[in-house]
């Protein structure tokens, strides 16, 4: 199994308390494209994770200014193939 994905849309699903979303194998500006839409759609409740090829430097201010804090964590897929991904755990401020 290998953690690159090569496909047009991304992966969402719910596990371990939030939303799950993998865009992986998406092209720039995609992924970041895929995630704002997630949190601003309203289908990302409370907390959103990305799995992504790299570090989404440029979303960093975009969710600031929805309210979004961020937070990268550990990326282990078990491969090679994916020693550069990073997740991003992504948390809706409180209100």
């Amino acid at each position: 199994m290998t953690c690159a994905r090569r496909e047009e849309q991304p992966r969402t699903w719910r596990g371990d308390g939030a939303g799950h979303i993998d865009v992986r194998g998406l092209e720039p500006p995609e992924p970041m494209v895929a995630i704002l839409w997630a949190i601003d759609s309203g289908e990302a409740e409370t907390v959103l994770v990305a799995h992504l090829d790299r570090e989404p430097i440029f979303l960093y201010p975009e969710l600031d200014d929805r309210g979004w804090s961020h937070e990268v964590m550990p990326s282990s897929c078990g491969s090679p193939d994916c020693e550069d991904a990073v997740t991003l755990r992504m948390e809706r401020w409180s209100a």
